[in-house]
């Protein structure tokens, strides 16, 4: 049986998502496979682990004295508990699933420490996850594997609204730029519109994403993850639909509606999943990740990628649980192959450097 750890939850205002998406994983796995351990990561950014945490209904009402609070420690692959200042071990861990929307999960903060104590990551990669978080380091990288976005200017401070204005027309688009969920987005149609939605981005980060707003698109989804063979499975096209120009909150995960498969043509489907493909084998992917797109008449434009998407977006490949099971064991054992191959590669190198004169300069004076 392996132990194979799913974190959620988080320091973000995408932690209430996070748990669904974590539970719904931890509910998941084979049980005959893997022993699901679930790792809750509060508001402050401490973990917690316990059997209770697989009922989505206690975190209504969250009473962690019936958690342990536990950790990792770098170089070894022991989930412990911390009690009374002593580390108590639990379980070896196989592998770890992220599903930590936002900051410290989704921007590769978990791939980095997960990475640091020699455990597989059946997840994004540091570099997939950074690169993917940051919404103006995208474009960026979108734009050198050949995938239209559209114009957009990085704002750190308010005094670069003026550089805005210069290169974009109103109405423009204003988004925290490293931030899902449509959290803190919001439409200027003006100078003074624009440094109030610049200012509300900043409540949830240092930098701030802007683009011309694209009148009558059509946002399409699509995802993709990694087989055992190494193919990758790339999903059909999803429509979702919201009340407004921009998907809120609440039309993503509450009230929303969505086309399933998407009514459009194929020459835009298709044109649609050869991007999501591109994007994933470039950012050399493993597990699910998500590519939401807008199209109007035969343009398509990449809007963001998702790394860790809601639910693990298993609705756009599967019918099922079980199928969805079955694509996270997929999953799991392509992270056990990749870290096979990393961690066999030579990781020392025998030098004369700390015996050369240059070393007594690092002694203490």
């Amino acid at each position: 049986m392996k132990n194979v750890a799913v974190f959620f939850g988080g320091a973000s205002v995408e932690h209430d998502v996070s748990v669904i998406t974590g539970v719904l994983t931890v509910n998941t796995l084979d049980k005959s496979e893997y022993n699901a351990v679930p790792v809750y990561v509060d508001g402050d950014g401490k973990w917690y682990s316990g059997e209770i945490l697989k009922d989505i209904d206690v975190y209504k009402n969250l009473d962690f004295k019936k958690l342990n609070r536990v950790v990792l420690t770098g170089g070894d692959n022991v989930l412990y508990a911390v009690k009374k200042g002593k580390l108590i071990p639990l379980f070896p861990l196989s592998a770890v699933i992220n599903c930590m929307h936002g900051e410290r999960g989704e921007d590769g903060s978990l791939a980095g420490y997960i990475n640091m104590c020699g455990i597989p990551f059946a997840s994004p990669s540091i570099a997939a996850s950074a690169i993917c978080m940051d919404k103006a380091v995208t474009k960026k990288f979108l734009k050198g594997i050949g995938i239209k976005t559209l114009p957009c200017v990085s704002v750190k401070k308010l005094s670069d609204c003026s550089e805005v204005i210069k290169k974009l027309d109103f109405p423009v688009i204003v988004k925290p730029a490293c931030l899902g969920s449509s959290i803190g987005i919001s439409r200027a149609e003006n100078a003074e519109e624009l440094a109030d939605a610049v200012n509300l981005a900043f409540r949830f980060g240092d930098k701030a994403v802007v683009e011309k707003l694209l009148k009558g698109f059509t946002e399409i989804n699509c995802a993709a993850y990694r087989s055992v063979s190494g193919k990758i499975i790339v999903s059909p096209c999803e429509r979702p639909f919201g009340r407004e120009e921009v998907l809120s909150f609440d039309d993503k995960y509450t009230s929303g509606k969505r086309e399933f498969p998407a009514d459009i043509p194929i020459k835009i489907s298709d044109k649609i999943r050869s991007a999501t493909e591109k994007i994933y084998s470039e950012l050399d992917c493993i597990g699910t990740v998500r590519a939401d797109f807008m199209v109007v008449g035969e343009d398509v434009y990449l809007n963001e990628i998702n790394t860790v998407p809601g639910s693990l977006a298993y609705y756009l490949f599967c019918n099922t649980l079980k199928d969805f099971a079955s694509i996270l064991a997929e999953t799991l054992t392509v992270a056990e192959k990749k870290y096979a191959v990393i961690h066999s590669l030579q990781k020392s190198y025998k030098s004369s450097i700390l015996n050369l004169g240059g070393a007594k300069s690092a002694k203490r004076l």
